[in-house]
């Protein structure tokens, strides 16, 4: 049985919680549900129990917005955050649409219905392992996956948005490095993410390999009531003292209402974290020198704080490792917790070997060793039956992804506060979901533009901490520049998610419509797309194939791509050229107002730019075919053929919304760039609806949104016809010349052509009684794309005959 809702968060620690009541509060008609693998609330606050276990950011910012932090502490502990988080989840009334012990193992998007199709299973109450090994983790999982014994119940739901509030790193193992001899230990080797609940330290030797937060958080902890505690380290990482309370939050307790007085401290804090991080980034020598003499100043004399507490790497290129009242130092100070920078040789039955020749003696060694990272859980994602690699994904304001319509996902900030962002991210949601039901639209979808797919990508954590680059390869990418990076500035992204427009580099569309594929395209993808400069206007061709030339010319508001087949099928007997023609597409305008005449007077021009000299035969469609005609008439001694496919010149009917592009007001206004108007445009050239996809949907909208090839459009709707159709004037005219022509001709048409109507083919055999003709049965406006071995087929067969008949007679 599925489920249905209409927005669905996946995780119920931190980000869950604020995103669900952020929801709750902004739109409380809308139905919703938090998705949670584990048995229980609070992600990393409750998976985490190592001793001392605490945040590294004051609680003033990492608390939520509309939550005040009431707690004399501004370091809180792991008990007092989980606590947090569960009260709120109580007074927000969540409770109700928690589902816990529901792992996502996938989600399915379909434009059709414009939802997503979630697949979950039931976890039991163990910890959920990935079916998959990490790579360079020595300790996988014994633990039966419930997915992996193929015994587990499968839920389903479907749901309008999806929010991603997982996290980045794996819940089930941590990463441990393998270490020589670790099997032979004979004490206690403990991870921090799987911290034994009946480990005893007391009188204990503990050594804790490793230097980042978690490292920092217990050695003062344990060495409150064991023998000796040693951070063994290979390198260096900076530690900066805070203090556990916050002076100001206490000053103005009782003094101010609770929320004001919150706000306060949360902006000075916010302040403060930006000041010192910018600090780190333009003056780091500035930023080294305080902590190193913060150093000196509070650990024992003597201490090698150049060895063992200056880093390598410049301040916050990994995250300042936060201690509350310099706890650390005050446990060294004390005698019986030290530091040690060495390199491990190996571990032995009684401690550890130092490559130095050094021996550490331990009855516990705690690998506090790192993270592995995990985007999105493990879950995958597809999008109209497109696999998506996050990996190469490009992230829009780091929480949404490219060609991803109506998705989420929540990175807090490595250098503040994590929830500082994920309450943007989640009130961009919120913003979201109003606009899409405001204008009565189904999707909302990321576009990445040229410019961001070209320039310098970089992954969306910008750290270099161990865990971030082992695995960095796996994370989405990020731009070089706005909305397509993560700035870590607060007050830059406040305005950016917060405040600023929602409809940059997007595309909102209604269902049933094929969503973008998340990348705007490569002119010169195909196979053989070049650009050449003829008469000082640059042009984009495609060539293929060998043997006798022939020219392809596409119709209005079209581009060389409508060739494509043709171009795969005739190559094999000819040197296919197509370009596309002044003004559309990728190719630039010629002076002045487009024309029919301007367009085909470039041609000979191209000819000669691309080595053909000798006549060939020049396929038109649509407006092609127009173009084609004007071409052989202007210059018949180049052209050896003329093959017209459901061509302009036979006749005044005409799409309706052509006729309306010559109404200039009316025109401008239609040709503004809209996916669903790109949609009807790709629907209304095919009989076969299938033939709509999301990739043609995606060319058509991405020439909709160039400003000159808008522009030529509008200029060659209004020189060939009125609001009444295509002109008489023009047309008569060229087919007065075109007839008297003495070439091969043959003229093509689709029976069910709603642009040009299959009733003008009787006209062009009135106009061109020699013209051979040839109908395509259930076809519409483009029989080269909709019957594409057919026509060329018929193509074929008809060069072959009549081109040899013509040499014959001439000879």
């Amino acid at each position: 049985m599925t489920e249905h809702i209409d927005v669905l968060i996946v995780g119920a620690g931190l980000s869950g919680v604020g995103a669900a009541s952020r929801l709750k509060r902004e739109l409380p008609t809308k139905t919703f549900a938090i998705l949670e693998s584990r048995s229980a609330t609070g992600g990393t606050w409750d998976l985490f129990r190592y001793p001392g276990v605490r945040s590294d950011s004051d609680m003033y910012t990492l608390g939520y917005s509309f939550r005040p932090w009431t707690d004399a502490k501004a370091i809180a502990d792991g008990d007092s955050i989980r606590d947090y988080i569960r009260s709120t989840i109580r007074d927000e009334g969540l409770e109700s649409h928690i589902r816990l012990n529901t792992r996502v193992l996938s989600a399915e998007w379909s434009s059709e219905t414009a939802l997503w199709t979630v697949t979950a299973v039931r976890t039991t109450d163990h910890e959920y392992s990935q079916a998959q090994p990490q790579p360079e983790t020595d300790n996988d999982s014994d633990t039966d996956t419930d997915t992996a014994s193929g015994d587990a119940e499968t839920l389903t739901f479907t749901c309008r948005f999806l929010s991603v509030c997982s996290g980045y790193y794996r819940y089930d193992e941590g990463f441990t490095p393998t270490i020589a001899g670790a099997e032979s230990f004979e004490g206690r080797l403990v991870h921090p993410q799987a911290w034994p609940s009946d480990l005893d330290w007391q009188d204990k030797r503990v050594v804790i390999i490793g230097s980042g937060a978690t490292a920092v958080t217990l050695v003062p902890s344990m060495a409150k009531t064991a023998a000796q505690v040693t951070m063994l380290q290979r390198s260096p990482t900076y530690i900066a003292p805070v203090p556990a309370r916050d002076h100001l939050a206490d000053r103005l307790r009782g003094k101010l209402p609770a929320k004001l007085a919150y706000d306060v401290v949360r902006v000075k804090n916010i302040g403060f974290s930006m000041f010192t991080y910018q600090l780190s980034r333009r003056r780091p020598e500035t930023m080294k020198a305080m902590l190193k003499n913060s150093a000196t100043e509070k650990l024992p004399a003597g201490f090698d704080v150049e060895k063992h507490l200056t880093p390598r790497y410049e301040p916050w290129d990994q995250r300042l490792c936060a201690i509350p009242n310099g706890d650390l130092y005050r446990a060294i100070g004390k005698g019986n917790a030290d530091i040690v920078t060495d390199v491990i040789d190996r571990i032995t039955p009684t401690g550890v070997d130092l490559v130095s020749g050094r021996h550490l003696d331990a009855d516990i060694v705690v690998t506090a060793t790192g993270l592995n990272l995990l985007v999105m859980g493990g879950m995958t994602l597809t999008v109209d039956g497109r696999p998506i690699d996050v990996s190469q994904t490009l992230t829009y304001k780091g929480m949404m992804l490219a060609g991803v319509p109506n998705f989420s996902l929540t990175i807090g900030y490595t250098n503040a506060s994590w929830t500082l962002k994920a309450d943007l991210v989640a009130t961009y949601v919120t913003r979201l979901l109003k606009h899409l039901d405001r204008h009565g639209l189904a999707s909302v979808t990321p576009l990445a533009t040229n410019e961001a797919r070209g320039g310098e990508l970089g992954p969306l954590i910008d750290l270099e901490a161990g865990y971030v680059l082992r695995d960095v390869g796996k994370l989405p990418k990020q731009g070089e520049s706005s909305p397509w990076r993560l700035h870590q500035n607060y007050l830059r992204d406040f305005g950016l998610l917060r405040t600023g427009r929602i409809t940059d580099d997007v595309v909102f569309a209604k269902a049933g419509i094929p969503v973008p594929n998340g990348e705007a395209e490569d002119p010169l993808a195909l196979p053989g797309t070049a650009n050449v400069v003829v008469d000082g206007v640059r042009l984009r061709y495609r060539v293929t194939g060998s043997g006798a030339p022939i020219l392809l010319l596409h119709g209005i508001g079209q581009s060389l791509d409508d060739w494509t087949e043709q171009h795969e099928l005739l190559a094999e007997r000819h040197t296919v050229y197509s370009l596309d023609l002044p003004g559309f597409a990728y190719s630039e305008r010629l002076q002045g107002a487009a024309t029919l005449e301007k367009l085909a007077s470039i041609l000979p021009s191209f000819l000669d730019a691309v080595g053909v000299s000798d006549p060939l035969p020049v396929v038109g469609n649509s407006l092609g075919g127009a173009v084609a005609m004007t071409f052989a008439a202007a210059h018949p001694e180049r052209v050896s053929a003329l093959v017209l496919a459901d061509s302009a010149g036979f006749g005044s009917e005409v799409a309706v919304v052509l006729r309306m592009l010559a109404i200039k007001p009316l025109g401008s206004l239609l040709m503004r760039p809209a996916r669903a108007n790109s949609v009807r445009t790709v629907l209304s050239v095919f009989h076969d609806r299938r033939l709509a996809t999301g990739a043609r949907v995606d060319h058509s909208f991405a020439l909709s949104q160039r400003p000159t090839h808008q522009q030529t459009t509008l200029d060659l709707a209004r020189d060939l016809g009125t609001i009444r159709g295509v002109s008489e004037a023009w047309r008569q005219a060229l087919l007065a010349r075109v007839t008297k022509l003495r070439i091969p001709m043959l003229v093509v048409w689709g029976d069910d052509d709603h642009v040009l109507p299959f009733s003008h083919l009787e006209a062009a055999r009135a106009a061109l009684p020699e013209a051979e003709t040839h109908v395509f049965t259930k076809t519409g406006h483009m029989p080269q794309i909709e019957r594409p071995s057919e026509f060329a087929e018929v193509l074929e067969e008809f060069l072959a005959r009549r081109l040899s008949a013509t040499a014959a007679g001439r000879r």
